[in-house]
Formats: C-alpha cells, sequence, structure tokens
C-alpha cells in the first residue's frame, strides 16, 4: 500500500514527463509554446519545415492539411515515431523527452492560419481541428524568467 501512494505521488510530480500518445494534450502555456519553438527552429524541424512552417523537403505546417493526421495527438506520434518509412521524418523519440515531443507538437499546431513566406503546396487529408490552438505570433517567451518580449513566426533564434 505504502509503495502504490508512493508511485501515485510520483506520478503528479513527474506528470509532464510521462506524456505519451495516449495521454498528451494541448499546451498553451506561454514557456511551453517557447520552448517548442526552440526545439522546433534550432534543434529538430527548421531544415525540413522552414523557419516559417512553410514547408521544405517536409511538408507545410500552417495549412489544414496533415499526411499522418493533425491534432496534438497525431502530430505527437509523428515527431516520436517518425513519419512514413522512407519519407524522410525521422523519429525524435530518442532525442527528446516527452514533455519537448508535446511542446514541439504544439508549438507546431501553433502555426496553424500562419502565412509563411512561400508555402509548399497542400499535402494529405484536411484536418478539422476541435477547438483553436493558439497562434505563434502570439506566444511569448521569458529569458531566465525575467524578461518577455514577443516571438514572431519569423524570428530567428
Amino acid at each position: 500500500m505504502k509503495q502504490k501512494l508512493a508511485i501515485e505521488e510520483y506520478k503528479k510530480t513527474a506528470k509532464k514527463n510521462l506524456v505519451d500518445v495516449n495521454t498528451v494534450e494541448l499546451l498553451t502555456e506561454e514557456a511551453d509554446l517557447a520552448a517548442g519553438k526552440k526545439d522546433f527552429f534550432q534543434v529538430n524541424c527548421v531544415a525540413c519545415h522552414k523557419a516559417d512552417g512553410g514547408g521544405g523537403i517536409g511538408p507545410n505546417l500552417t495549412d489544414k492539411y496533415w499526411i499522418l493526421g493533425g491534432g496534438i495527438k497525431n502530430v505527437f506520434k509523428t515527431i516520436s515515431e517518425g513519419g512514413r518509412s522512407g519519407k524522410g521524418m525521422v523519429a525524435w523519440e530518442q532525442t527528446l523527452k516527452p514533455l519537448e515531443r508535446a511542446q514541439v507538437a504544439s508549438y507546431v499546431l501553433s502555426l496553424q492560419g500562419t502565412t509563411p513566406d512561400d508555402p509548399k503546396e497542400a499535402q494529405g487529408d484536411l484536418w478539422e481541428e476541435e477547438g483553436d490552438a493558439p497562434k505563434a505570433e502570439e506566444v511569448e517567451r521569458s529569458e531566465n524568467n525575467t524578461s518577455v518580449d514577443t516571438l514572431n513566426v519569423t524570428d530567428n533564434i
């Protein structure tokens, strides 16, 4: 019984790092979106999806069309497990922690409806989302938790 209570207490405090495809939820806090943007731009996705999400080698992330399904669960799964075999999207499950993947997925969804400079044509199927994702231009970040400045989709971090 004591062990069971300890496990439940651990799950409460470690909840964000226990995220998986079944439990992931859209993150809307400024700090989460800013972290997702940082990972998106600086680490993983910009090479294939461009800095503004308009698509390059990879698909456009600003439209409502998704090859492997839209929504937080599908985007999280694609980031975690990679895309279609032989198509280039790699799995980030071993590189990014669950919370980081949820932050990136949430940031990617915040790009919906933004206007990239040279968007790639739509690919996949139209995805109708339940509820609205936050817009990237509304994302704010705090550096060292002391100053807050507005990020724009075209910012190069």
